[in-house]
């Protein structure tokens, strides 16, 4: 073998060494975050912010033991039984809740919250954190294998550990559940089960809006038999919501939900949407053309994600979970109610196209380095804006995604072999 014959190797060996650094980083940033998060979390003062959709949950799950489950709608109940969960923190201290929270979802939601009450509000939070974590990293073991990729543990968990996941633990987030439902979606689509890839699709009636781009995809497909699938899980939830709280308690979560796109959530110019945008930018332009530049930008993306599901390529694991990823980054970027810990539930589709070497490998290092990074850069240089700056940047994010799985679709398309 001559000298030269090694040459083409070698920048796949630097890349590998590099790559193998990044990984001693990133066991380095961890404990950094979990050794940070201890001891933040200590004191009552931001001790009070663990668990704050929890305790709407928790608080729920009890008014439908003792009120009934039409009652987790009124506001009122709601803040008398939040008021009496304070959290027990590590330094000894009781912080009383910061924020009140209300349930937005249908009865048959609340009962996966009913055996938590008979554990106290702590005791209550630690458990829901612990069997969320667990249940993510079984639940990206079995996706991975089920579509014939062997368990790499390590690149599980870098993917699994990062800032959307924190953030929905420290919350007490439900969205794990639905990261489940969409990873079952689309095995079941890739497995060309559609009816029951469908049925997972009504797991989503806990929070409708992501569904805005999925559903009208399946009707651009003219995959009817999902939406079928759809159509008869819904039923089976609204059924047993209407038979736990009544019909006038489905229309109080109804009435709820809707007041989640108006003044009852303040925090709009600090979410990954384009509303955000708009809100954010008639700060220092005239409203008019903020909400022109977001109303053309929502035009746009949902043309393309749209026009995205009547390309042909192979029904491949690559295609389409390329497609829906695509689907969920343009509904982030669209959809009213957009917090940035929705990216959770595009773990482990990433995880999946980063296996089989889908995506370029720097995509998990911007996954798992980027925002957290982004947000301190943010935070040292402007405290006052880095949380709208930081959702800004996780919109930028969200299109950057729509924009590789474009590329990556359109690819396909033309040269459906290379899949």
């Amino acid at each position: 073998m001559t000298p030269s014959d090694t040459k083409p190797f070698l920048p796949e060996q630097k890349s590998s060494r590099f790559y193998k650094w990044l990984d001693y980083l990133w066991v380095a940033l961890l404990v950094i975050l979990v050794a940070y998060s201890l001891d933040v979390y200590r004191s009552a003062r931001y001790c009070a912010f663990l668990g704050t959709d929890f305790r709407g949950y928790y608080a729920s799950a009890q008014i439908a033991r003792q009120r009934g489950f039409a009652e987790v709608y009124n506001p009122q109940t709601q803040e008398q039984y939040q008021a009496d969960l304070p959290h027990s923190c590590p330094d000894g201290s009781s912080a009383p809740p910061q924020l009140f929270v209300y349930m937005p979802y249908l009865p048959v939601f609340g009962l996966i919250f009913l055996p938590f009450t008979f554990l106290d509000f702590t005791n209550a939070y630690i458990l829901w954190v612990t069997l969320n974590l667990t249940t993510l990293l079984v639940y990206l073991a079995r996706i991975t294998h089920a579509l014939g990729d062997k368990k790499r543990f390590v690149r599980i968990l870098q993917w699994a550990l990062c800032l959307p996941i924190f953030s929905n633990l420290v919350l007490g987030q439900i969205n794990i559940l639905l990261l489940i439902c969409v990873g079952e979606f689309g095995l079941a689509a890739v497995r060309e089960r559609h009816f029951l890839s469908g049925t997972w699709l009504g797991g989503f009636l806990m929070k409708p809006h992501i569904l805005i781009l999925l559903l009208p995809g399946l009707i651009m497909r003219k995959n009817w038999v999902a939406l079928l699938g759809f159509t008869c899980s819904a039923a089976v939830i609204l059924l047993a919501s209407t038979l736990l709280a009544g019909w006038e308690g489905v229309l109080s979560a109804v009435r709820l939900a809707t007041q989640f796109l108006g003044a009852l959530i303040q925090t709009g110019a600090t979410m990954m949407n384009l509303r955000a945008l708009a809100l954010n930018l008639e700060t220092i332009l005239p409203a008019w053309f903020a909400w022109s530049v977001a109303i053309i930008g929502i035009s746009l993306v949902v043309g393309i994600t749209l026009y995205l599901w009547t390309r042909r390529f192979p029904l491949s694991s690559v295609g389409f979970i390329t497609l829906i990823v695509a689907s969920l980054a343009a509904t982030f970027a669209v959809t009213w109610h957009s917090h940035f810990y929705l990216l959770a539930l595009l773990i482990p589709f990433l995880l999946i196209l980063d296996l089989k070497q889908a995506i370029p490998p720097a995509w998990r290092w911007v996954w798992i380095a980027g925002p957290p990074l982004y947000y301190v850069l943010l935070y040292l240089l402007n405290p006052q804006q880095a949380r709208n700056l930081f959702g800004l940047g996780m919109l930028a994010l969200n299109l950057c995604l729509l924009a590789w799985a474009t590329w990556k679709l359109n690819k396909l398309a033309r040269h459906p072999e290379r899949d």
